[in-house]
This record gives structure tokens, sequence and C-alpha cells, in this order.
């Protein structure tokens, strides 16, 4: 049975974490994600600010930043601008990664469980339910059961990518069916190439997506903005995230029909 999920749908300015939302003393901020897509794992390590003190951020420089997968630890080299990289460490399925680091004498650690791939079986679409002239879109999979999953997707458009999008679902009403989620706030054409990817995210991951996202509504319009939440011990801000992701890439059809 296909079941049509209750949409969080969220908004933000910056998907990484460059502005700090509460004023005080400069905080350590980590960003780092590993995925079961081929990609290096980047770290970025930059220092909070006062939120309404925005002309420059400091980046962390000499940091001593090593990537665990027991037994294997590699550790990551700098490359300028808070930015260090691992070169050999790959995302597996299952697999636990701990990410520790070390700065200024203080030393701040987290570690996730890579959440399992969650393959799209289905993407169509169909007339837009705000635009009539224009194509909304339908993503389905299967979510597997048992498991608490919390997921995202991403869409491209020609190759072009909304930073800013956060579109969060979880299952919690649709443990282990098949959910199709209609996506109506973004539209297409026909022609369009569309590469839709799935997320499926560790926990902390979608909190922190969640928290971001919110913190950065609110910006000068709250007196008490607050810091998305972090997985970090030691009191760094930021995250060190995870996900399995699958993905595909279809052309919008003249005729709206399931692909």
């Amino acid at each position: 049975m296909a079941i049509f999920v209750v949409l969080l749908l969220l908004w933000s300015c910056e998907e990484l974490i460059n502005v700090n939302l509460k004023n005080g003393s400069s905080i350590v901020v980590i960003e780092s994600f590993i995925t079961t897509a081929d990609n290096p794992v980047i770290v970025k390590i930059t220092k909070s600010q006062d939120f309404f003190n925005q002309s420059d951020f400091s980046t962390v420089k000499n940091a001593s930043v090593q990537l665990e997968c027991s037994p294997v630890k590699e550790n990551l080299v700098e490359k300028g601008a808070g930015y260090y990289f691992a070169t050999k460490t790959k995302g597996v399925a299952g697999k636990t990664y701990s990410l520790n680091i070390t700065t200024e004498g203080k030393t701040f650690g987290a570690s996730v469980v890579l959440p399992i791939v969650v393959p799209i079986d289905t993407v169509y679409f169909q007339p837009g339910i705000f635009q009539s002239d224009s194509l909304n879109i339908y993503v389905g999979f299967h979510d597997p059961a048992v498991t608490e999953n919390y997921y995202r997707i991403r869409l491209y458009r020609n190759r072009r990518y909304a930073i800013n999008d956060y579109f969060l679902i979880t299952d919690a009403f649709s443990d282990g069916e098949r959910i199709v989620a209609p996506i109506y706030y973004r539209y297409f054409a026909p022609g369009d190439t569309v590469v839709v990817e799935l997320l499926n995210l560790e926990r902390c991951t979608w909190k922190y997506f969640k928290g971001l996202s919110e913190s950065i509504q609110q910006g000068v319009n709250s007196q008490a903005p607050g810091n998305p939440p972090t997985n970090f011990t030691g009191g760094a801000l930021g995250i060190f995230g995870a996900w399995g992701l699958s993905s595909c890439r279809v052309i919008v059809p003249h005729q709206t029909v399931k692909k």
C-alpha cells in the first residue's frame, strides 16, 4: 500500500553552517559528512562569531584530524581554508565511523553508524497543485521495516541544485510501507533533466538539518535564535553526519506518466 506522507518542509539560507546563531565567545564549529557515495570525506573547521558580526569567518589551521573505522585510522590532510581531506576512508553501510579533532589544546569527537541505501523505485510528474502550467514531482520508495528511518530528498533541475532546500520526512507513520513523497513547491517542465537523490539520514544528521533550517528561518526575528543540535563532545558546534545515498536521473516527459 502506498502512503502519502505528511511533509516536513524546511528552508534555510545556507547548507554549510557559516553563521553563529547566538552571541558569545568564539566556539569551534565542525562540519563533515560520510556517505555511501564514492566521494572523499571532507572536514571543515571554523570558529563561530557574533551573529551580528558576519564580516569575516575564522578558519582553523594546523588541527589534528583523525577518522577511524576500527581497526583502521586515517590522519586527514589539511588543504587550507579550514578544510581537511581523507584520501583512503570510504563509506560502507553499517560501519561505525569516529571523527576526532584536536586544536588549541582541546579535543572534540563524534561517532556515527552509516545507514543503508534505500533505493528509489518510482519517479513521476503530475500537473502542479498550485501552478497548473507546471509539473510537480513524486518520489516513491519502500521503507525498511522495524528500524526508524529519517530521509531527505534533494532535487537537481538541469544540473542546478537549491542548497537552501530542506525536504525532510520520517517513517514515523509508515514503517515498512511504500512511501510516495509529493514535492509541491518545486516545479518542472517537459524536457527538464532531473536528478533525484534520496538520503537515508543518520538520526543526529536529520536533527541537525532540521535544527539548522529552523534556526536560520528565525534569524534576526528571534530574540534568542538557537544553534542546531550537535553530536560532538568537547563543546564544539556542528555535525559529523552520515547517510546512505540512492539517486536516479530522469527526463521530464511530455505526458505525465509514472517512470
